[in-house]
């Protein structure tokens, strides 16, 4: 019996095992590129998380150390972060910083604020302090950072922002003084 040309060639095809390992290789390779481009971009994102982190805690903690500070101190630490926040741009970083005075009702206030890239508080406005920090007729340094993060892979997961907030009691007096104070 002569079998079909077509049936012979569909069971030389089936025995033939010397393209397998391409195949497969070519089928894993895009869950393999994902999982390491996302491992990667995990990473990243948690650095930058952490960069953040720091600059807010090292704005306080520099403000913090003064008794009366100028616009051109406080200028010169806002831009210092940048070293702070490298290898990332901190040119796009919202920065804020101020002082919240307390009265003796525990009603936060902002006494002055200098923000980059942002509004600075208004005088005045009222602000939430945690509870173990709101102690009556006192002041503390408050620090904002707001971070726009673009991962590498974007168009995936799209932009996120990382925002980190900072208080930290003045350390030479018990307000710091500002211009605009």
């Amino acid at each position: 019996m002569i079998a079909n040309p077509c049936v012979l060639v569909i069971r030389r095809l089936a025995r033939d095992r010397r393209g397998t390992t391409l195949i497969e290789f070519a089928i894993l390779l895009p869950v393999l590129l994902m999982l390491y481009l996302g491992g990667f971009q995990m990473i990243d994102a948690s650095a930058c998380k952490r960069r953040v982190t720091i600059t807010a805690r090292a704005l306080a903690d520099l403000v913090s150390q003064y008794a009366t500070i100028s616009t051109t101190e406080m200028s010169g630490i806002v831009n210092a972060s940048s070293q702070i926040m490298a290898p990332y741009d901190a040119s796009t970083a919202q920065i804020r910083i101020s002082q919240v005075s307390i009265d003796a009702n525990k009603n936060a206030s902002i006494t002055w604020s200098y923000a980059k890239n942002m509004s600075p508080f208004n005088n005045g406005q009222g602000v939430i302090v945690p509870s173990g920090l709101s102690v009556a007729n006192s002041s503390i340094i408050y620090s904002e950072v707001t971070y726009p993060y673009d991962p590498v892979i974007a168009w995936v997961t799209g932009s996120m922002s990382f925002k980190q907030t900072q208080f930290m009691l003045p350390r030479r007096s018990a307000k710091i003084t500002y211009p605009s104070s």
